[in-house]
């Protein structure tokens, strides 16, 4: 059922009025008042949508039991590293992610958990392991792929790169422990930085003028061993995470 009249809004017009709520111009909603078959054609419009959220609302999306078992730390590595990429796209599920932790969280740790300047540390360079290296030209030198996985000590760490818009990426660093014994959870709250390199992190005596540096970026490590940076311009980092009596060190980190 079509509208022939001049100021009628256009199907896309439509569309984006009844899905997006999107505002139609001031000559097209005055005649949409008066015009009873533009209201009809919205009114299916309307129709169909409810018809297909009511079909296809969320069915890509991991299920609730999925998305529990995400937020007590139960998931293998494979589907939890899954679920947290699809978090940072659906804010439908990151929403309900938030609801659950809120029901399960227990006390904050104690100020002595997190990253303390006067604290005596010491640094762990990260080890890459088994690196993907991508085919490259003849003298051209070859290129990291993603995600890349590191060993420090008895903690294991995977760093996951998403495009974003303006060319900047969102940096996912997941940690956790090699010992099934030793609980991410433990680290909550730990500071990450990230840092423009060149970097120097300082000799191993400990003397920490290295923190006269100002880190690009910020961030905690949630309840499930998470890290976020949003935002990251390309460029060459140094990521530094604050464990407690360790500072975990990611050199030559790349994004381009």
């Amino acid at each position: 059922m079509d509208c022939s009249h001049s100021l009628a809004p256009s199907d896309e017009e439509l569309l984006q009025f009844a899905l997006e709520g999107e505002a139609l111009t001031e000559n097209a909603s005055r005649h949409l008042a008066q015009c009873g078959t533009c209201q009809q054609r919205l009114a299916e419009y309307k129709a169909i949508h409810t018809s297909l959220l009511s079909r296809l609302y969320r069915c890509q999306c991991p299920t609730g039991s999925k998305l529990s078992y995400y937020c007590s730390d139960l998931l293998p590595q494979d589907e939890r590293i899954s679920v947290a990429i699809h978090l940072l796209d659906c804010p439908l599920c990151a929403e309900e992610v938030a609801v659950t932790r809120r029901s399960l969280a227990e006390p904050l740790l104690p100020p002595s958990a997190s990253f303390s300047p006067t604290a005596t540390v010491r640094r762990v360079f990260c080890t890459l392991v088994s690196p993907q290296v991508q085919r490259v030209m003849r003298h051209e030198a070859p290129a990291l792929a993603w995600p890349r996985w590191y060993q420090a000590e008895s903690i294991d760490l995977s760093l996951h790169l998403s495009r974003v818009e303006k060319g900047e990426y969102i940096l996912m660093v997941i940690i956790s422990y090699a010992d099934s014994a030793e609980r991410v959870d433990s680290l909550e709250g730990v500071a990450a930085e990230l840092y423009r390199a060149p970097y120097q992190p300082g000799s191993e005596s400990n003397d920490m003028s290295w923190q006269a540096e100002t880190p690009l970026m910020r961030s905690q490590v949630d309840d499930i061993g998470n890290i976020v940076f949003k935002a990251v311009p390309v460029g060459e980092y140094v990521l530094i995470v604050h464990v407690p009596e360790s500072d975990l060190i990611i050199e030559e980190l790349t994004i381009e």
